[in-house]
Protein backbone atom coordinates (compact mmCIF):
# COMPACT_ATOMS: atom_id res chain seq x y z
CA UNK A 1 0.00 0.00 0.00
CA UNK A 2 2.82 2.47 0.89
CA UNK A 3 4.59 1.57 -2.08
CA UNK A 4 1.27 2.59 -4.39
CA UNK A 5 0.97 5.23 -2.62
CA UNK A 6 4.77 6.50 -3.23
CA UNK A 7 4.25 5.27 -7.08
CA UNK A 8 1.03 7.49 -7.35
CA UNK A 9 2.17 10.62 -5.50
CA UNK A 10 5.49 10.32 -7.88
CA UNK A 11 3.41 9.96 -10.48
CA UNK A 12 1.46 13.33 -9.74
CA UNK A 13 4.45 15.09 -9.51
CA UNK A 14 5.72 14.41 -12.65
CA UNK A 15 2.13 15.39 -14.70
CA UNK A 16 2.25 18.35 -12.71
CA UNK A 17 5.52 19.03 -13.71
CA UNK A 18 4.54 18.56 -17.62
CA UNK A 19 1.92 20.18 -17.03
CA UNK A 20 3.64 23.40 -16.38
CA UNK A 21 6.22 22.68 -19.05
CA UNK A 22 3.54 23.02 -21.13
CA UNK A 23 2.11 25.85 -19.83
CA UNK A 24 5.45 27.69 -20.46
CA UNK A 25 5.58 26.45 -23.99
CA UNK A 26 2.54 27.80 -24.63
CA UNK A 27 3.16 30.75 -23.07
CA UNK A 28 6.26 31.12 -25.23
CA UNK A 29 5.01 29.79 -28.64
CA UNK A 30 2.46 32.41 -28.33
CA UNK A 31 4.61 35.64 -27.79
CA UNK A 32 4.64 37.93 -30.55
CA UNK A 33 7.44 39.90 -29.31
CA UNK A 34 8.82 42.42 -31.35
CA UNK A 35 8.85 41.81 -34.62
CA UNK A 36 9.16 38.30 -34.73
CA UNK A 37 7.48 37.12 -37.01
CA UNK A 38 5.08 40.04 -37.88
CA UNK A 39 5.16 43.07 -37.15
CA UNK A 40 1.91 43.42 -34.39
CA UNK A 41 3.56 42.85 -31.00
CA UNK A 42 1.83 41.78 -27.36
CA UNK A 43 1.41 43.42 -24.31
CA UNK A 44 3.29 40.11 -22.70
CA UNK A 45 4.76 40.08 -19.10
CA UNK A 46 7.89 41.44 -18.22
CA UNK A 47 10.07 39.17 -15.58
CA UNK A 48 12.65 40.80 -13.70
CA UNK A 49 16.09 39.78 -14.80
CA UNK A 50 14.94 38.54 -18.17
CA UNK A 51 17.40 38.84 -21.29
CA UNK A 52 16.37 38.36 -24.86
CA UNK A 53 18.55 38.70 -27.46
CA UNK A 54 16.71 39.27 -31.26
CA UNK A 55 18.44 38.78 -34.69
CA UNK A 56 15.91 39.94 -37.30
CA UNK A 57 16.02 40.66 -41.12
CA UNK A 58 13.54 41.95 -43.22
CA UNK A 59 13.26 42.49 -47.46
CA UNK A 60 11.32 45.01 -49.02
CA UNK A 61 10.57 45.05 -52.80
CA UNK A 62 9.72 48.53 -53.54
CA UNK A 63 7.11 49.51 -56.79
CA UNK A 64 8.63 51.88 -59.40
CA UNK A 65 11.98 53.15 -60.26
CA UNK A 66 12.70 49.45 -61.95
CA UNK A 67 12.12 47.83 -58.74
CA UNK A 68 14.20 49.02 -55.80
CA UNK A 69 15.61 46.67 -52.82
CA UNK A 70 15.75 46.97 -49.10
CA UNK A 71 17.44 44.74 -46.38
CA UNK A 72 17.03 45.85 -42.69
CA UNK A 73 19.10 44.08 -40.24
CA UNK A 74 17.67 45.00 -36.44
CA UNK A 75 18.97 43.46 -33.39
CA UNK A 76 17.70 44.13 -30.33
CA UNK A 77 18.46 43.55 -26.56
CA UNK A 78 15.77 43.29 -23.99
CA UNK A 79 16.50 43.27 -20.43
CA UNK A 80 14.05 43.26 -17.67
CA UNK A 81 15.17 45.27 -14.56
CA UNK A 82 12.12 44.95 -12.97
CA UNK A 83 8.97 42.87 -13.25
CA UNK A 84 6.69 44.66 -15.73
CA UNK A 85 9.84 46.48 -16.92
CA UNK A 86 12.30 45.98 -19.71
CA UNK A 87 14.98 48.50 -21.23
CA UNK A 88 15.49 47.94 -25.11
CA UNK A 89 17.90 48.93 -27.33
CA UNK A 90 18.55 48.16 -30.76
CA UNK A 91 20.72 49.40 -33.91
CA UNK A 92 19.51 48.80 -36.87
CA UNK A 93 20.47 49.22 -40.65
CA UNK A 94 19.62 49.25 -44.31
CA UNK A 95 21.35 48.37 -47.54
CA UNK A 96 20.51 47.83 -50.99
CA UNK A 97 19.33 50.77 -53.90
CA UNK A 98 16.28 52.41 -51.57
CA UNK A 99 16.26 55.88 -51.00
CA UNK A 100 16.71 55.75 -47.68
CA UNK A 101 19.30 52.84 -47.88
CA UNK A 102 22.75 53.19 -46.27
CA UNK A 103 21.64 54.26 -42.86
CA UNK A 104 20.19 53.51 -39.47
CA UNK A 105 18.51 54.14 -36.25
CA UNK A 106 19.39 53.19 -32.85
CA UNK A 107 16.06 53.12 -30.87
CA UNK A 108 16.26 53.23 -27.73
CA UNK A 109 13.12 52.33 -25.37
CA UNK A 110 11.19 51.42 -22.22
CA UNK A 111 8.40 49.16 -22.06
CA UNK A 112 6.39 49.14 -19.07
CA UNK A 113 3.32 45.92 -18.78
CA UNK A 114 0.71 47.20 -17.17
CA UNK A 115 -1.42 43.99 -17.07
CA UNK A 116 -0.51 40.71 -18.71
CA UNK A 117 -2.71 39.03 -20.49
CA UNK A 118 -3.74 36.08 -18.86
CA UNK A 119 -6.94 34.31 -17.56
CA UNK A 120 -8.46 35.42 -20.39
CA UNK A 121 -8.23 39.09 -19.37
CA UNK A 122 -7.09 42.13 -21.35
CA UNK A 123 -3.49 42.40 -21.30
CA UNK A 124 -1.72 46.15 -21.74
CA UNK A 125 1.39 47.64 -22.48
CA UNK A 126 3.17 51.49 -22.80
CA UNK A 127 6.47 51.68 -24.49
CA UNK A 128 8.22 55.76 -25.14
CA UNK A 129 10.83 55.44 -27.09
CA UNK A 130 13.67 57.60 -29.04
CA UNK A 131 15.30 56.40 -32.37
CA UNK A 132 18.56 58.18 -33.78
CA UNK A 133 19.48 58.33 -37.31
CA UNK A 134 22.74 57.43 -38.19
CA UNK A 135 25.17 57.01 -41.37
CA UNK A 136 24.71 58.50 -44.96
CA UNK A 137 22.02 60.95 -45.77
CA UNK A 138 21.00 60.75 -41.77
CA UNK A 139 17.68 62.50 -40.89
CA UNK A 140 16.87 64.13 -37.32
CA UNK A 141 15.85 62.47 -34.18
CA UNK A 142 12.11 61.01 -34.03
CA UNK A 143 10.84 60.12 -30.62
CA UNK A 144 7.31 58.84 -29.61
CA UNK A 145 5.15 55.81 -27.57
CA UNK A 146 3.38 52.66 -28.73
CA UNK A 147 0.48 51.50 -26.72
CA UNK A 148 -0.58 47.52 -27.10
CA UNK A 149 -3.63 45.53 -26.01
CA UNK A 150 -3.56 41.67 -26.36
CA UNK A 151 -6.92 40.00 -25.34
CA UNK A 152 -6.82 36.31 -25.20
CA UNK A 153 -9.94 34.55 -26.55
CA UNK A 154 -10.02 31.75 -23.73
CA UNK A 155 -8.69 31.32 -20.20
CA UNK A 156 -6.02 28.64 -21.45
CA UNK A 157 -2.56 29.69 -21.63
CA UNK A 158 -2.71 28.36 -25.27
CA UNK A 159 -5.89 30.26 -26.41
CA UNK A 160 -5.42 32.46 -29.18
CA UNK A 161 -4.96 36.04 -29.15
CA UNK A 162 -5.88 39.19 -30.53
CA UNK A 163 -3.88 41.96 -30.35
CA UNK A 164 -3.97 46.07 -31.59
CA UNK A 165 -0.85 48.38 -31.52
CA UNK A 166 -1.10 52.18 -31.95
CA UNK A 167 2.13 54.25 -32.17
CA UNK A 168 2.91 57.80 -32.69
CA UNK A 169 6.11 59.49 -34.05
CA UNK A 170 7.23 63.33 -33.03
CA UNK A 171 10.12 64.12 -35.82
CA UNK A 172 12.33 67.02 -34.56
CA UNK A 173 13.61 69.44 -37.06
CA UNK A 174 11.29 68.33 -40.11
CA UNK A 175 12.17 68.81 -43.92
CA UNK A 176 9.21 71.22 -45.71
CA UNK A 177 7.95 67.61 -47.29
CA UNK A 178 8.26 65.22 -43.87
CA UNK A 179 5.64 65.01 -40.80
CA UNK A 180 5.50 66.63 -37.93
CA UNK A 181 3.69 63.21 -36.16
CA UNK A 182 2.88 60.45 -37.81
CA UNK A 183 1.27 57.04 -37.09
CA UNK A 184 1.31 53.52 -36.96
CA UNK A 185 -1.37 51.39 -36.61
CA UNK A 186 -1.31 47.10 -36.37
CA UNK A 187 -4.05 44.70 -35.42
CA UNK A 188 -3.90 40.60 -35.81
CA UNK A 189 -4.16 37.57 -34.05
CA UNK A 190 -1.92 34.34 -33.42
CA UNK A 191 -3.02 30.71 -32.71
CA UNK A 192 -1.29 27.73 -31.74
CA UNK A 193 -0.99 24.96 -34.42
CA UNK A 194 1.14 22.30 -32.48
CA UNK A 195 2.63 21.39 -29.53
CA UNK A 196 5.77 24.12 -30.21
CA UNK A 197 4.44 26.48 -33.32
CA UNK A 198 2.03 29.37 -33.62
CA UNK A 199 0.76 30.83 -36.55
CA UNK A 200 0.09 34.84 -36.85
CA UNK A 201 -2.18 37.27 -38.84
CA UNK A 202 -2.28 41.04 -39.09
CA UNK A 203 -2.74 44.60 -41.17
CA UNK A 204 -0.38 47.02 -41.02
CA UNK A 205 -0.98 51.05 -41.67
CA UNK A 206 2.14 53.22 -41.14
CA UNK A 207 2.71 56.51 -42.34
CA UNK A 208 5.86 57.52 -43.88
CA UNK A 209 8.00 60.38 -42.65
CA UNK A 210 7.30 62.02 -45.95
CA UNK A 211 3.99 63.51 -46.31
CA UNK A 212 0.85 62.11 -48.26
CA UNK A 213 2.83 58.61 -47.98
CA UNK A 214 1.78 55.74 -45.74
CA UNK A 215 2.91 52.05 -46.31
CA UNK A 216 -0.18 49.10 -45.83
CA UNK A 217 0.58 45.35 -45.38
CA UNK A 218 -1.41 42.16 -44.82
CA UNK A 219 0.94 40.25 -43.36
CA UNK A 220 1.63 35.88 -41.90
CA UNK A 221 3.94 34.49 -39.86
CA UNK A 222 4.67 30.89 -37.92
CA UNK A 223 7.30 31.18 -34.69
CA UNK A 224 8.49 27.88 -33.75
CA UNK A 225 10.35 26.97 -30.78
CA UNK A 226 13.77 25.16 -30.51
CA UNK A 227 13.94 23.73 -26.97
CA UNK A 228 13.25 25.90 -24.02
CA UNK A 229 15.28 29.36 -24.69
CA UNK A 230 15.32 29.41 -28.94
CA UNK A 231 12.70 30.36 -31.11
CA UNK A 232 12.65 31.40 -34.45
CA UNK A 233 10.38 32.96 -37.01
CA UNK A 234 9.04 33.94 -40.41
CA UNK A 235 6.91 35.82 -42.01
CA UNK A 236 5.87 37.55 -45.43
CA UNK A 237 3.97 40.28 -46.04
CA UNK A 238 1.78 41.93 -49.28
CA UNK A 239 1.99 45.24 -49.21
CA UNK A 240 -1.84 47.60 -50.92
CA UNK A 241 -1.48 50.84 -52.10
CA UNK A 242 0.12 53.03 -54.32
CA UNK A 243 3.37 53.31 -51.87
CA UNK A 244 3.48 50.40 -50.07
CA UNK A 245 6.15 47.55 -51.10
CA UNK A 246 5.45 45.03 -53.52
CA UNK A 247 6.11 42.53 -50.26
CA UNK A 248 7.89 41.81 -47.59
CA UNK A 249 9.93 38.92 -46.06
CA UNK A 250 10.78 38.45 -42.30
CA UNK A 251 13.10 36.13 -40.52
CA UNK A 252 14.19 36.13 -36.90
CA UNK A 253 15.43 34.19 -34.65
CA UNK A 254 15.03 34.58 -30.15
CA UNK A 255 17.40 33.65 -27.81
CA UNK A 256 16.48 33.72 -24.02
CA UNK A 257 18.72 33.78 -20.63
Amino acid sequence: MRHAALAGLTLAAGLLAAASAARAQDDERMALSSELPITVEDAAAIEKGSVDVKVRAFFDRLKGDGGRNRLTFDPELQVGVANGLALKVNPGYRVGNADDAQQGDVKLSAEYNIREPSQGRLGLSVEPLVSIPYGWGSKTTEAGITGRLTQPLGTAAGAPRLHANLSWRHLFDPASDERDNRFIMAAGMNAPVGPATAVAFDVVREQSQERGKADNFVEAGVRHLVGEDLAVGAGVGVGFGPDSPRYRLLLGVQRSF
